[in-house]
């Protein structure tokens, strides 16, 4: 898997939270450079937090339990 950044996973799986996306929508919304972003998002849907359907990309039940659990895990800590 290489070196991951995990401000840029948060930042995609919170996008992605807020709703389903179109992929060039989601890309621009991450502020990386398109072949970040494609890296990003194939460790994320090989890992079952992300899919598509339909042309849009989506959190799986997985991928919304978890990014919850972060973001409190986050706000527990931070906060």
């Amino acid at each position: 898997m290489g070196n991951v950044d995990v401000d840029v996973v948060i930042r995609l799986l919170s996008l992605l939270l807020q709703r389903p996306m179109r992929k060039t929508e989601l890309w621009r919304l991450s502020k990386l450079n398109y072949y970040s972003f494609e890296r990003y998002l194939l460790i994320l849907i090989e890992r079952g937090l992300v899919a598509e359907r339909d042309g849009l990309y989506h959190l799986t039940e997985k991928g919304t339990r978890e990014t919850l659990a972060i973001l409190e895990w986050l706000r527990r800590v931070l906060y």
